[in-house]
């Protein structure tokens, strides 16, 4: 690996540059949001089996973690494997974020609505078929990877600021109106108030409910954006030193917009579970199990393991960007 590129990827990692953090810390990071949605989901899924059944249902103690949602779900055993699974899946997620680093369609920068959307609905088509064939470790690879899209639109965009309490349905659907989208030449954002950029976006924007995003780059001197456009923000992107300088990403607390991180965050994990119940709708309660991994998953277990002693960037980050979900996932507390 070359030190421009592991420069790079540093630089993405500790900065934040492209999402919601990937590295521990008070904000809610894309690892906790994938393993907060999943283990939810799995829930609602053995529950709604127990009803048809017509046995008992005990919901696991919250905040649920792995072991006890296999127990809750009469499955003890596979708790080891359903742990490992969300692992992986979380891993892939991340993955996102070295593999596509400046590629703007998988992180809804620069208003590329319309392409990030083509990622998740044609990772939607691959999952179903994969389900459908049987081969559950090929869907949890295609989920993995477009579920940091679908976070990244949350944080990204100013979906949050237009006032939506909702996730963005059409984000899962091809044959549907994304929103109404900015035109390339329309101005969108104006400078912000020194560090303080909660009210840089322009009001027209905000009255007329136009979706933007912000645009992104790291190379000094290089980098730039249209004329008038909103800009990620953070150290790492070099576009937020053009006016109108600042920034609107909300991947933190201490991003330009993390005023808004708690709304954006509960917002992606939200959309997650939307996403989750679409495949559960489409593979049936007890195939979304297998595919959610309360059962045998010996080959997705080997995969983690081995990349977990990894400290290259070339494929996975390393093993300090994650955690296993041994222990109970937080909540997020507005």
């Amino acid at each position: 690996m070359s030190s421009g590129f592991a420069a790079l990827c540093f630089l993405l990692l500790h900065t934040g540059a492209l999402g919601f953090r990937i590295l521990p810390g008070s904000s809610l990071s894309h690892q906790e949001i994938t393993m907060m949605a999943i283990l939810n989901s799995t829930v609602q899924v053995c529950r709604a089996l127990a009803q048809a059944e017509g046995t008992d249902f005990t919901f696991p103690a919250q905040p649920f973690t792995a072991e006890a949602v296999a127990v809750a779900c009469g499955e003890p055993k596979s708790s080891k494997n359903y742990r490992q699974a969300i692992i992986f899946i979380t891993l892939r997620n991340i993955r996102v974020d070295i593999r596509h680093a400046l590629n703007g369609s998988f992180h809804f920068d620069e208003e590329l609505f319309v392409q990030g959307r083509n990622i998740i609905t044609e990772g939607i088509m691959v999952v179903k078929a994969s389900n459908k064939q049987g081969n559950f470790e090929s869907a949890r690879q295609k989920m993995g990877e477009i579920l940091h899209p679908l976070q990244d639109f949350y944080s990204h965009s100013n979906w949050v600021e237009l006032g939506n309490k909702f996730p963005n349905a059409n984000l899962i659907r091809s044959d549907t109106s994304i929103g109404n989208l900015a035109d390339r030449n329309r101005a969108t954002c104006r400078n912000c108030d020194g560090d303080d950029c909660r009210n840089n976006i322009l009001a027209d924007i905000i009255e007329e409910k136009v979706l933007t995003s912000g645009y992104f780059g790291v190379v000094p001197f290089a980098s730039t954006k249209p004329k008038g456009k909103c800009s990620h923000g953070g150290a790492g992107d070099q576009t937020s030193k053009i006016e109108p300088k600042g920034g609107i990403n909300k991947d933190s607390f201490d991003a330009s917009h993390g005023h808004l991180h708690p709304d954006a965050a509960n917002l992606a994990i939200a959309a997650t579970s939307w996403l989750l119940e679409d495949i559960r709708g489409a593979a049936g309660d007890r195939p979304f199990l297998q595919y959610e991994t309360l059962s045998a998953c010996v080959s997705c277990f080997k995969e983690v393991k081995g990349v977990s002693s990894s400290r290259s960037f070339v494929s996975f980050p390393p093993s300090g960007c994650w955690e296993s979900p041994k222990g109970p996932v937080k909540r997020f507390v507005l």
